[in-house]
């Protein structure tokens, strides 16, 4: 009987189906794809070698900024003997760490770091290729590894120095492992999947979220006897404690709050849900977007607020609550909010974080292939992929809820291109099968071709209409670029970039402060007073133009006015030391120099 039910299956499904999901046991298929997989890791090497030869003079990868900037310094604090810490995480640690190995065995090498991350990169296209080809075909592996290979926003995070390179490696790991565990049922694919996806956690706090899927998916969806389902589950679980558990028992001893990950989804929620949030990140405090001040303004805002000290879980309770008050107060707006973020994140546009792609894409030659192939070709062909495989959603059911609970939290919390990257992996092997479909309907001539034309048409223009001001984003991007150049010292140069960053999008209130510091750098008082009063006028909460605009006239010959402008950043932040030092020199009457930051 049970052969005449797989002959009965086979009648049914579709020659477009078969194409997608039809398998080459034969020894020469197997060599055959090997060797093909192997040339596109080839590919996808030499493209970002390419690209890493050709952005090495990028101002923001010689004097790093941001979360960069944190990431590193983190790790060098790491690699010179402070392994433990001394609070609890705020943000991901896997990849500081990693970055600590690196710089422990090599130095401490920007360069190197984004040729180990590339080779990671690597591994990626060829652990997506062999998922590919286990969930589906081998036609569909390779397409996948291709899509990868040759896709410009993985080579731009592969080659900056940011944790989205090491989760793509990881998130592509984990689906393997689940491929794998799926066909084989294995015990150490069990025990692999949990491992991959702890450290994927570690990595991604948001991917906490897939952790009871996978035992779900064990206990329901593979064929096993039930005495064995459970032991899969216990090796994943073991996979999953055995990186987890030492890290949420870290935190217990230094925070007396056990977490296996970090205490920053409260301000994260807030960031992205609160009465005015947009869609994309804005730090708690104007000017204060890096690591240095993130969880120290959460901190000081949360316990002002509530007048006394709080913990870390405590923080982030604060911050998850005051969000929630906030939709509360506005539920409508907070639904539009809602609506605007799900168009953010299926569309083509790769949002910024410090660095833009976009920008990039000026110095590297494998970046220009964004022109052509982008999340807004990817996303459309992945959807197809869904509509194609549909039939087969007993076997591919936790891989849709992967994909659906990646793209829930990405919208539920704030856009950034690399938030929404895991979204972009989950989609490829569809996206592949949606190819092979594709060419197979059209060369067999099936039925049901409107209907393709017109899932293609509907979601590609779903997916690449301008949701976001791009202008706007650039702009920030360009004065990154300024900043590291001038921190570097090439001061001419970061001039140019700052002033081609206030020109394309003139409301830019921290491009003018920054153009402003560069003047004062320059020894150019006046033209630094302008820029920051243009600055302060844009956004009067910027504590720090305050204090620049106080020393740009301090420096001018007008304490008086240098003495106002420093209190009133007092008054925005009392807790501002170099306000604070700012007036006590004035009072003392001693001098100030213009390079003096």
């Amino acid at each position: 009987m049970g052969k005449r039910v797989n002959r009965s299956q086979t009648a049914r499904q579709s020659p477009a189906s078969a194409e997608i999901s039809s398998k080459e046991p034969a020894e020469a298929s197997r060599y055959s794809f090997r060797w093909l997989l192997l040339g596109l890791c080839v590919v996808a090497f030499l493209l970002r070698c390419i690209h890493l030869l050709q952005t090495i003079e990028v101002p923001t990868l010689i004097q790093l900024l941001g979360d960069a900037r944190g990431y590193f310094d983190w790790a060098l604090k790491i690699s010179g003997g402070d392994w433990y810490g001394s609070e609890t995480f705020y943000q991901a640690p896997l990849y500081p760490y990693f970055l600590a190995v690196l710089i422990k065995l090599f130095g401490p090498s920007v360069t190197l770091i984004r040729l180990v991350q590339m080779v990671l990169g690597v591994a990626g296209v060829a652990l997506i290729g062999l998922a590919g080809r286990k969930l589906f075909s081998e036609k569909v592996g390779l397409v996948s590894a291709l899509m990868l290979a040759v896709y410009p926003p993985a080579i731009f995070y592969d080659g900056i120095i940011q944790k989205a390179a090491l989760a793509t490696f990881l998130l592509c790991m984990f689906l393997a492992a689940c491929v794998y565990l799926q066909t084989e049922r294995r015990y150490r694919y069990a025990v692999l999947t949990g491992i991959s996806l702890a450290l994927l956690v570690l990595t991604r706090e948001n991917a906490l979220l897939w952790t009871p899927l996978v035992p779900l998916w064990i206990l329901l969806a593979l064929d096993e006897t039930t005495r064995r389902r459970w032991a899969l589950v216990a090796c994943y679980v073991g996979g999953l404690a055995l990186i987890l558990l030492p890290v949420a028992a870290r935190n217990a001893s230094l925070g007396g709050e056990w977490s296996p990950t970090t205490f920053q989804a409260g301000p994260n929620f807030y960031i992205g849900n609160h009465l005015q949030a947009n869609g994309i990140y804005e730090p708690l405090v104007p000017g204060h977007g890096t690591p240095m001040y993130e969880r120290a303004d959460a901190e000081r805002l949360a316990e002002q607020a509530v007048g006394h000290e709080l913990s870390a879980r405590e923080v982030s309770t604060f911050w998850m609550s005051e969000a929630w008050g906030d939709i509360r107060q506005a539920p409508g707006r907070w639904f539009q909010l809602m609506v605007a973020k799900t168009f953010m994140v299926f569309n083509r546009y790769e949002v910024p974080d410090v660095e833009s792609m976009y920008i990039f894409r000026e110095y590297s030659t494998p970046l220009k292939l964004s022109l052509v192939w982008h999340f807004g070709i990817l996303c459309p062909l992945g959807i197809w992929g869904l509509f194609a495989t549909w039939g087969q959603r007993r076997r591919l059911w936790l891989y849709y809820l992967l994909l659906l609970s990646m793209i829930a939290a990405v919208v539920l919390f704030f856009i950034l291109g690399r938030y929404r990257n895991p979204v972009s992996i989950l989609f490829l092997p569809f996206a592949a099968a949606g190819i092979i479909d594709i060419v197979a309907r059209f060369r067999q001539r099936q039925g049901h071709r409107k209907l393709l034309i017109a899932v293609l048409l509907l979601s590609a223009v779903f997916c690449n209409i301008r949701v976001h001001e791009e202008d706007s984003l650039h702009a920030s991007c360009y004065m990154n670029m300024g900043v590291s150049a001038c921190q570097a010292g090439n001061l001419p140069l970061g001039i140019r970039l700052l002033q081609r960053s206030v020109s394309e999008f003139p409301e830019l209130a921290e491009g003018y402060v920054n153009l402003g510091r560069a003047y004062m750098l320059n020894g150019q008082p006046a033209l630094a007073a302008k820029c920051f009063q243009l600055g302060l006028v844009l956004e009067p909460r910027l504590i720090g133009a305050h204090i620049q605009l106080g020393e740009a006239l301090e420096y001018a010959g007008d304490p008086e006015q240098a003495v106002e402008h420093y209190r009133r950043a007092l008054s925005l932040d009392p807790t501002s030391q170099r306000a604070l030092e700012a007036l006590s020199r004035v009072r003392q009457g001693l001098p100030r120099s213009p390079d003096s930051e």
